[in-house]
């Protein structure tokens, strides 16, 4: 059998989304390939429209610590979010659900908006319908970002969420699967159409890398407090062009401010864990 490509290093799911992550030592993959609990819930307006850290930067500030087994979150504000003291509720713990015994009074005095919870059990709520599986990227990906600007690594994986972090394999790995260059017999690349994506499994569970990540406000932004840094984007665009793997087609991306792969799921429901072997499926 050939050496593996990577190894999983750390899984990550969302519970709520724009709220924190937690890490997690094994995870049911869906139909689909999203991650059993990850964005399960999420926020809405009295109208219905989606409430996310894109539209309202207060959830920066909202610090959240899950356990799923007990359908329960404790909610605080960080001390460093840029909030008026009005919107500074105190810490509390809450059930997961829907209405006065949730958490949504609690949030609604932050966000100083009313919002609502929702759940989806099946599948969730994920960015991407079209490709709803885990997201995806190398683990030394997340390390050249933070080397870049100088972040903690933990704060770099609050801004980027991703789900599935590889180790072992370089810088940008991920984009070769979503997007690759393609060659000729000789094996240099060719001005001809893009390859097609690459399918990689994890464990026994199989994706298909279907696009690298577009990339809204929220990673330009402090995690805590909410604070626009307004270089960021152009900044990481032009380390990205110069990290710019030779094997990766990157003609229609229209911008660099991508990052991690989307995915969607091949094999069905089953299991994962933690130093599963990560091996590129020919």
């Amino acid at each position: 059998m050939a050496d593996p490509d990577g190894i999983l290093g750390r899984i990550t799911i969302y519970p709520v989304k724009s709220l924190d992550g937690i890490d997690i030592d094994d995870a049911l993959v869906q139909e689909g390939g999203s991650l059993a609990g990850d964005r399960r819930w999420r926020l809405v307006d009295l109208d219905g429209r989606v409430v996310n850290a894109k539209r309202t930067p207060r959830l920066h500030g909202v610090r959240a610590a899950f356990d799923l087994d007990a359908r329960r979150v404790r909610l605080e504000v960080d001390a460093a979010a840029d909030l008026p003291p009005r919107c500074r509720a105190t810490a509390e713990e809450f059930p997961l659900v829907p209405g006065e015994a949730g958490p949504c009074a609690w949030l609604s005095a932050v966000l100083a908006m009313p919002v609502l919870l929702e759940e989806r059990v099946e599948g969730g709520f994920p960015d991407d319908r079209d490709a709803p599986g885990a997201t995806v990227a190398a683990a030394a990906t997340l390390d050249a970002v933070a080397e870049w600007f100088r972040l903690p690594h933990a704060e770099v994986r609050r801004r980027f969420r991703v789900n599935l972090e590889v180790v072992g394999p370089a810088p940008f790995w991920e984009d070769a699967l979503a997007c690759p260059a393609a060659a000729d017999a000789s094996g240099t690349l060719a001005d001809r159409p893009p390859a097609e994506p690459r399918r990689f499994a994890v464990g026994g569970q199989t994706w298909l890398a279907t696009g690298v990540c577009r990339r809204c406000p929220v990673p330009t932004r402090d995690s805590a407090s909410g604070r626009d840094d307004g270089l960021f984007r152009a900044a990481f665009e032009s380390r990205r062009r110069v990290s710019l793997r030779g094997d990766v087609d990157a003609a229609s991306w229209g911008h660099l401010y991508r990052l991690a792969i989307n995915t969607r799921g091949l094999s069905g429901p089953g299991p994962i864990r933690r130093g599963d072997a990560v091996c590129v499926l020919p």
